[in-house]
């Protein structure tokens, strides 16, 4: 099999009127691009169905389970093949040290580290998705690739469950009808068939007794319908600007030194002399020129690396609908040790990164990152001056710890995302910053939105329109909080509280689904003034069981505020008020006695 080779002159990739950048086709289904002003899906010949081990570097995992197609709403043409993309637990690679010892049968990473994968593989957990460009209303159709019945529509759920569908049975599939969204959608596609059922002894994760804590698909499918780009970011591409890349593998300066670095439809990976008869991959990525601040994945683009910017432009960016994958690289990958499991803040390797940021903007919209070895984005340097725009970005595959979200900085604007994430998901660091309509499955490391770790003086934060579809905490923590809104405590030794700082922010409008975890579990470094949080729903209930998971917890700290307040929060349709706030009631909260009268719930 072979990649993406329907390539054709620079100019010719370009749709104008600010749509995408993508490949026409005569027909659907080959290793091509289909695109017309108001839809563009892709696919990958060189799909390789593989539940177990790492797919050759020039081949995509496809889903085992699922096939996606999609046509405008109410149209009589045929269905168009939308590529079903797979990710699993440690990408096929086993639980490796180095990058060389891949294929040796050599589990180095050893018992004492914990990558934060566990019964997943055993039990076959794997995570599916697909994506299209759309202009107009839709119609998804979704069947087995075994060719068995979906159990028609009361056989699915989608999540979140805010947002309805019209969903219909058709030839065993399902139809799913995505009306035309200029913000797009997202959303995952559940079979009631096809749940598996996570149960915890309070520490780990079991097969059976303990307690549940989620309830989420075995096969899991994600749905990305991307409104086409907005024409501010495509860039404008010309010879004299552009460095066009050639799918199959990039050696060190294939990148070169031009403004704009675009990938155009094709598998793409990092190059690795081999150690005999077995190449090495995962030892290397792209460091872009100074000269270089652009990266456009196009649609169909699926790039096998991560990203380094050192740009000094006032402006940089990541744009497209292509995907980045970190599947090549070991948990913690350290390019300063060699890309081995070498775990250090400051080096290792994110799939977005920039070491010496200054007074900057990273835009990023649109592309999906998958299988993240640690931290997804950082932007080191003086990350005080730097700001973020993210919008129509997504991240799956993030099984193993450490898996943020991407960080934002003072005065940044995200919206309309979707990430998995295994750590820290909502990073609420920084002062001036919006946050709207966010979509969070979460692993079991640490809070969905997290305010910790130091004292911080941040204020004017927004978080508006947060849906959580799965939470699946394995044991009840506070130093790194199983909650929705947490914070840790000091990650460095020798500091002590500042009462000098404070927190204010707004979290409103959060739906959590399934099994949820508790509320709160802040560790006060600072104190918390007009801290307000509004219009939550549990509609499935908060965790009830043998290992507190459900309670909130706020202890004390001498001499620290809490002025906390807690507005329509309902579980099960009921509301959470200060008559059954308590530990041993509803609301499971356990607020230390100094904050009362600081804090209300109503």
């Amino acid at each position: 099999m072979k990649a993406i080779s329907l390539l054709a002159p620079l100019a010719a990739t370009l749709f104008m009127a600010g749509s995408a950048s993508c490949l026409s086709a005569p027909t659907p289904g080959g290793n091509a691009t289909t695109c017309d002003s108001n839809l563009c899906t892709w696919w990958h010949d060189s799909g390789e169905i593989n539940t177990q081990t790492r797919v050759e570097p020039s081949n995509v995992r496809q889903s085992r389970r699922y096939l996606v197609q999609v046509r405008p709403a109410g149209s009589q043409e045929a269905f168009r093949p939308s590529f079903v993309y797979e990710a699993i637990p440690r990408n096929g690679n086993g639980r490796i040290h180095s990058p060389w010892d891949y294929g040796n049968g050599d589990d180095t990473l050893g018992t004492n580290v914990d990558d934060g994968v566990s019964i997943e593989p055993e039990v076959g957990i794997n995570m599916a998705w697909s994506q299209f460009e759309y202009a107009q209303d839709v119609e998804v159709k979704i069947l087995r690739r075994d060719g068995q019945s979906l159990g028609g529509a009361s056989n699915v759920k989608i999540r979140p469950t805010s947002t309805s569908y019209s969903v219909s049975s058709n030839d065993g599939g399902i139809i799913i009808r995505v009306p035309k969204d200029d913000r797009g959608r997202r959303f995952s596609v559940e079979f009631n068939d096809d749940l598996y059922t996570y149960r915890s002894d309070g520490q780990n994760y079991v097969h059976s007794g303990g307690d549940i804590v989620s309830v989420e698909p075995k096969n899991g499918l994600i749905i990305f319908a991307s409104a086409f780009l907005p024409a501010d970011m495509v860039p404008t591409m010309n010879s004299d600007n552009t460095k066009t890349m050639t799918p199959g593998p990039i050696n060190a300066g294939d990148w070169g030194d031009k403004p704009i670095l675009y990938f155009p439809p094709g598998v793409y990976w990092m190059n690795s002399n081999p150690q005999g008869d077995k190449p090495k991959y995962g030892e290397n990525h792209i460091k872009l020129h100074p000269n270089t601040y652009w990266v456009h994945l196009a649609p169909g683009a699926y790039v096998k690396g991560a990203v380094q910017y050192t740009t000094s432009n006032s402006n940089f960016y990541a744009t497209g609908h292509g995907v980045l994958s970190g599947e090549h690289y070991v948990y913690q990958a350290n390019p300063a040790t060699y890309y081995q499991a070498v775990k250090s803040d400051q080096t290792s390797l994110r799939l977005w990164y920039h070491e010496n940021v200054g007074r900057q903007t990273w835009h990023c919209v649109g592309p999906t990152i998958n299988a993240p070895p640690f931290n997804t984005m950082d932007l080191h340097g003086n990350s005080y001056d730097a700001s973020v725009r993210i919008s129509d970005y997504k991240q799956v595959g993030a099984f193993f710890f450490q898996t943020d979200g991407p960080q934002m900085y003072p005065n940044s604007v995200v919206s309309d995302v979707f990430y998995h994430a295994n750590d820290d998901g909502i990073k609420a660091y920084y002062s001036g910053v919006t946050a709207k309509r966010l979509i969070i499955w979460k692993v079991h490391n640490d809070p969905i939105i997290q305010m910790g770790w130091d004292s911080r003086q941040v204020s004017g934060v927004n978080i508006d329109g947060l849906d959580i579809i799965h939470t699946r905490y394995r044991r009840s923590e506070t130093v790194v909080p199983s909650s929705i809104i947490g914070a840790s405590p000091f990650y460095m030794d020798g500091k002590t509280p500042d009462h000098s700082k404070f927190i204010s922010m707004t979290v409103q409008n959060i739906v959590c689904e399934g099994p949820c975890p508790a509320l709160f579990r802040i560790q006060a470094l600072q104190n918390y003034k007009d801290f307000v949080v509004r219009n939550v729903a549990y509609p499935d209930g908060l965790i009830t069981g043998s290992f507190g998971l459900g309670e909130s917890i706020i202890p004390a700290v001498p001499g620290m505020t809490m002025e906390l307040d807690v507005t329509n929060w309902t579980i099960r349709g009921e509301k959470v008020t200060m008559s059954n706030f308590q530990s041993d009631s509803l609301g499971q909260m356990n607020i230390a006695a100094q904050y009362w009268g600081q804090w209300s719930i109503q």
